[in-house]
């Protein structure tokens, strides 16, 4: 037989439910009051890093530079007169002194010239003493009172003189000019040095300009580089300077001879001539590369970090030293990048602070920390390998140039 639920039973049913819901409801507002914060109720998160103390270093400060190495002179051998070339007295390779004879441009014809021109020259001038005779004999007649000879004859043989002299001028500079011409075909070397190139052959006409060769003086070597406006007032003459050549092993040096009044419009570099003073100097060619250093400076006990202890904001360049478990935020402000990516800070750190190397990607002013032994914090490979973001705009903090600690540093 079917049961229904009369209204007293469901009153019942219903206030035992009420009380059961209300149990559970504060049986969990219980569990929550007593949950306490991440980690067991031991307050706020420690974040794990790495630290190593700031060193003070020797940092040397250059300016670096490509140039290339040039003879002191080279001077092209040309030709001053037009003619078939006789003789080539050179050939590539040849060290020649000044004044050496290298070619001969038709040496007998410019011979020719210059009888001719004698001949023509002593001409003029028996011309013009006959002319200066018969207008003396005039002249002293008409002194002496005779009244031989006609004022219009006097005035022509003064004519014929003057002409005669002026004849006389005219066939001397042409013999000058004669014995020029002869000169010039016995083509000379204008400086000491080694014959470069040949560019002619016997039997070829050459007309005057033509090129004949070229000469190479390389003593003194020269080195030739361009620095940008802003480190040209740190260089002056006296200087000395190291540079590399591909190819060869060991370092050069120099003295700088030229720091240039005025920067070139299109380049806005400052041309800087030095002497090459090595005493290996021979092993180099002109035309060569070089990779040029110029030492201008040095600051001690610098404080010299890992690029990647380095973090950029808007405040500036930020690194994080620890203090008691607390990190602190310091502003850079940065000098010179080392070899070995580090960079040299000039204002913003001591030597000596616990400088956070891995792990400062999360920190803040004041953050607290937890300091783990190397190798251990957060990341892989060495402290230098950190994830810190580098400098913007490139792969390595802005500097002033490139530098490296001296020797004998610290610097590893």
């Amino acid at each position: 037989m079917p049961v229904f639920a009369t209204p007293r039973r469901l009153s019942v049913w219903l206030t035992l439910g009420i009380t059961l819901l209300v149990i559970a409801l504060f049986g969990c507002s219980k569990k929550d009051e007593g949950a306490g914060p991440p980690g067991g109720g031991k307050g706020k998160m420690a974040f794990p890093v790495e630290l190593a103390p700031v060193p003070g270093e020797r940092v040397e400060y250059s300016v670096t530079a490509v140039g290339s190495v040039d003879a002191y002179e080279r001077v092209q051998v040309t030709a001053r007169v037009s003619g078939v070339i006789e003789h080539v007295r050179f050939a590539e390779g040849d060290v020649v002194k000044k004044g050496q004879v290298l070619v001969e441009i038709d040496p007998a014809r410019f011979n020719l010239a210059v009888r001719s021109a004698k001949a023509t020259l002593e001409r003029a001038q028996a011309s013009a003493a006959e002319a200066q005779q018969n207008l003396d004999r005039r002249e002293k007649a008409g002194e002496d009172g005779a009244g031989v000879f006609s004022k219009e004859d006097v005035d022509g043989w003064r004519t014929r003189a003057r002409t005669g002299a002026a004849q006389v001028a005219e066939a001397r500079a042409a013999l000058d000019e004669a014995n020029l011409n002869l000169r010039d075909a016995y083509v000379r070397a204008p400086i000491e040095g080694k014959m470069q190139t040949r560019t002619v052959q016997t039997g070829q006409f050459v007309q005057p300009g033509a090129v004949l060769g070229t000469v190479l003086r390389r003593d003194p070597l020269l080195l030739r580089f361009p620095v940008p406006e802003a480190d040209a007032p740190r260089l002056s003459a006296g200087m000395n300077v190291s540079f590399k050549v591909t190819g060869i092993e060991h370092d050069f040096t120099a003295k700088i001879t030229l720091v240039a009044d005025a920067a070139d419009p299109a380049t806005r570099m400052v041309p800087i001539v030095a002497e090459v003073a090595d005493e290996k100097k021979d092993s180099l060619r002109p035309g060569a590369f070089a990779d040029v250093t110029v030492r201008v400076g040095a600051t001690e006990n610098a404080p010299v970090i890992p690029q990647t202890a380095i973090r950029p904001s808007e405040k500036g360049f930020l690194a994080f030293v620890v203090e008691n478990n607390v990190a602190h935020e310091r502003v850079l402000a940065l000098g010179m990048r080392t070899a070995d990516g580090r960079v040299e800070v000039r204002k913003g750190l001591s030597p000596g602070e616990m400088l956070v190397v891995r792990g400062a990607e999360p920190l803040r002013d004041g953050t607290t920390v937890r300091v783990v032994p190397p190798g251990q914090g957060p990341g892989k490979g060495p402290p230098g390998a950190s994830s810190a973001a580098a400098p913007p705009g490139t792969s390595s903090a802005p500097s002033e140039g490139v530098g490296a600690p001296a020797k004998g540093g610290s610097a590893p």
